[in-house]
């Protein structure tokens, strides 16, 4: 078993799968920096491990990942750290995380929400407890999930995809079923056996086979597209709406975006 030390994620290597896990389990696993970083540094070290035949992302505790650490983002010192934080950290996340050849698949049990949810959409192969539940969440806190409009159009109800941006709306596991956001729903007991299972599917396909067919659905979205998302996160992050979600999000209140 390979084990890498990292300070928000657990890695580790156990028979032919990397697992990574999300673990800031008393903040249900909010992207701060350094889970951004951690989470791009134990990808690379997965996509090069020869010995790793598929790769596991999942969260400690009760959820996946709540998406961004909102308190820490509203706590920037100015544009100069969002702009570090935006093109330094979340962008080569998110390259790294899209360029895997390497089959991703994300066993989400618990709520996923924001950037959380955006990484689930992303994997190639969804699992999720029959208590997880999915929402593109950001705008409600002047944010942005600025990767769902790319590929999920192309993996789910394209209309629903919009309409959960727009809203922020959450959604259940059995919903998100029905719109082709995960692949499948499992009591929570049984989702380590699920893996397994699926685990023997899996290596019946070349990895070859499977590599080509992740660059060729990738290669449907422009790459002017990907600078676009990480452009308007980073208006997002420094606009007056963000610091009035922010401050709502701390002091748990409403925010009012409207007169």
């Amino acid at each position: 078993m390979t084990i890498m030390k990292l300070e928000d994620v657990e890695y580790k290597v156990d028979g032919h799968i990397a697992k990574i896990r999300m673990n800031r389990p008393g903040v249900l696993n909010a992207l701060s920096k350094s889970m951004f970083r951690d989470l791009a540094l134990a990808l690379k070290n997965a996509a090069s491990d020869k010995s790793v035949n598929f790769i596991l992302i999942t969260g400690a505790g009760k959820a996946f990942s709540a998406g961004l650490d909102i308190v820490q983002v509203a706590g920037f010192s100015g544009r100069s750290e969002a702009r570090r934080f935006v093109y330094g950290l979340v962008k080569p996340f998110w390259n790294t995380f899209l360029s895997c050849d390497k089959v991703i698949i994300a066993a989400v049990n618990g709520p996923a929400y924001g950037a959380g949810a955006e990484i689930a959409l992303f994997s190639d192969i969804v699992i999720a407890s029959e208590v997880a539940v999915f929402a593109f969440s950001g705008g409600r806190v002047g944010a942005l999930c600025c990767i769902s409009g790319l590929l999920g159009p192309l993996v789910m109800n394209g209309r629903k995809v919009t309409e959960m941006n727009l809203t922020g709306q959450a959604i259940t596991a059995a919903a998100a079923h029905r719109l082709g956001m995960i692949n499948r729903i499992v009591p929570p007991d049984r989702i380590d056996r699920t893996i397994e299972d699926l685990n023997q599917e899996l290596i019946k396909v070349s990895p070859n086979s499977n590599s080509s067919f992740k660059r060729i659905q990738k290669s449907l979205i422009p790459k002017k597209a990907y600078q676009t998302a990480y452009n308007e996160l980073f208006k997002t992050l420094t606009s007056p709406n963000f610091r009035k979600g922010a401050e709502a999000f701390v002091k748990k209140t409403r925010p009012h975006y409207y007169p």
